[in-house]
């Protein structure tokens, strides 16, 4: 009677308390605030690198990482793993839907940030450049999002009373260029730290080559020459020359500390300590490593054993090429003391030795240990803390990098049959290729497929592999347990989710 009798008398008084007032005026009266605010919608590109992710879908569905049983015979999930090996992708494919989450939960929270941007009647400085960076930040999930689906859903402004009506890809091909081209002069054009994981020029005219370069087969319209002026203008926007430039060392934008990395055009910063929840830690290790191996290298975790390369990327690349022993873990193991390792297979210790190359058989039934190179592109350190049973990264993931631009720029030229290039992009070319342990390649000598190798090799696993598979008729073909398809295996089924949320799309 008597706490029946307290929370009556609590109950009469709803005013609530506040301990502090700010008006959004008073708020927004600095570029640095706008950019505080701004950090809901960033905090949308840390979905990457979580476990079922745009990223992780990208890798699965073309032709990089493959997810048969392992050997405790985990990771069926009701198939949806083999669904997406096999592009049999049924609407309710939990992977697609998180997929499709990450593009359009980052569209609704830059629409949010918006609305109150452009609710502010006064001029602040860098209030313009703050709506530039939100406005080309949508433009990008959009344009993740039309790589996956024919139509999408379209809606920017924060207004729950609708619901949001679908375009086709032509209909949005042209709102992507259109919001980049408009707000791109607003944007800061040298990437200093201070705009480190944020918009400037180069991203914005980054999403713009990418969005070029895929046209012909997003729209049915070649945009070659505008994709290769995409890239020049990142190439030479520093008084003819790029602000951007290559790391010497291929590992450096892969390491635990890579902040500032100059090779970066947009990078994703995670962190041990701020970016520890599952939907927002980089924990690629938890998906790819056998449990086995954390504590040899220094991991305490037991991570899932899931994510293993296929085959046929592993036979793919050439001989002495260093990126293959930079993204990819297999061969003999070793402690961190350079120890070799062995493992316990059916009571017999053996060498712990991962072979890259096994049977397609292994996805009807399940793989040994030994069976499949994993992930090793970021480097794992040894002085992650543990928390519930796992631990997000230190190390920043570049979304966006100068590397792909100089790829881009040769892809763009060879296609229009130009005789030359820049010949700051051949030296750059020259660099990507020494830096990897391989003879350089005159332009004259670079056709089409040697272009989609040296994609497929500088860029493995960084989420760019099916548009290139598309832009370069691979899709369509068998690859490793993954039969033929028609045209229509270009399309995605839009998640039954966001259909039964949606009344206008089917």
């Amino acid at each position: 009677m008597v706490l029946a009798l307290a929370a009556s008398v609590a109950c009469t008084n709803l005013d609530e308390q506040i301990y502090s007032k700010l008006a959004k005026e008073n708020f927004f009266t600095s570029e640095e605030n706008f950019a505080k605010y701004s950090a809901r919608a960033y905090a949308s590109l840390q979905h990457w690198a979580t476990e079922k992710s745009y990223w992780t879908f990208d890798m699965q569905i073309s032709d990089e990482v493959c997810v048969p049983l392992n050997p405790a015979g985990a990771w069926d999930d009701g198939g949806r793993y083999k669904q997406v090996q096999i592009h049999d992708i049924p609407d309710a494919n939990r992977l697609l839907e998180c997929a499709w989450d990450y593009c359009f939960n980052g569209i609704t929270a830059c629409n949010d940030v918006l609305d109150v941007f452009t609710s502010i009647d006064k001029t602040f400085d860098g209030k313009d450049r703050a709506i530039a960076e939100m406005k080309v930040l949508r433009a990008y999930f959009y344009f993740c999002a039309i790589c996956y689906w024919k139509e999408v859903p379209f809606a920017i402004k924060k207004d729950v009373s609708v619901y949001p009506e679908k375009k086709d890809r032509a209909f949005m091909f042209n709102f992507i260029e259109q919001e980049i081209k408009d707000n791109i002069d607003f944007l800061a054009e040298n990437p200093t730290n201070e705009y480190y994981g944020r918009v400037t020029r180069g991203v914005a005219d980054f999403v713009l080559a990418k969005l070029y370069l895929n046209a012909e087969k997003l729209i049915g319209t070649a945009k070659w020459a505008e994709a290769e002026a995409a890239c020049k203008d990142i190439m030479t926007r520093n008084g003819g020359s790029s602000y951007y430039t290559l790391t010497d060392n291929y590992k450096d934008l892969f390491k635990v500390d890579n902040e500032f990395n100059p090779e970066g055009i947009l990078a994703i910063p995670y962190s041990t300590v701020y970016t520890t929840s599952d939907h927002y830690a980089f924990i690629i290790y938890m998906s790819t490593l056998p449990a086995d191996l954390c504590a040899p290298m220094g991991i305490a975790a037991k991570a899932w054993d899931g994510l293993v390369a296929e085959p046929d990327f592993m036979a793919s690349y050439e001989a002495g090429d260093t990126r293959k022993d930079a993204t990819w873990i297999f061969g003999q193991q070793h402690d961190l003391d350079g120890n070799p390792l062995n493992i316990e297979i059916e009571s017999v210790s053996v060498p712990y030795v991962i072979d890259p190359i096994f049977p397609e058989s292994c996805y009807e039934g399940r793989r040994t240990a030994l069976q499949g190179a994993r992930i090793g592109k970021w480097a794992y350190q040894s002085d992650m803390t543990l928390t519930g049973g796992q631990v997000g990264m230190d190390n920043d993931f570049y979304l966006m990098r100068y590397a792909d631009v100089i790829l881009m720029y040769l892809e763009a030229c060879r296609r229009q049959n130009k005789s030359s290039v820049d010949a700051a992009a051949q030296t750059a070319f020259d660099k990507i290729r020494t830096r990897a342990g391989l003879a350089t390649i005159a332009y004259a000598d670079l056709d089409l497929e040697k272009i989609y190798q040296e994609r497929g090799h500088e860029l493995a696993i960084e989420g760019w592999r099916r548009q290139d598979m598309i832009r370069f008729d691979k899709y369509l073909q068998a690859w490793w347990f993954k039969p033929a398809k028609d045209a229509s295996d270009y399309n995605l089924p839009i998640p039954k989710s966001a259909v039964s949320a949606n009344p206008n799309l089917k």
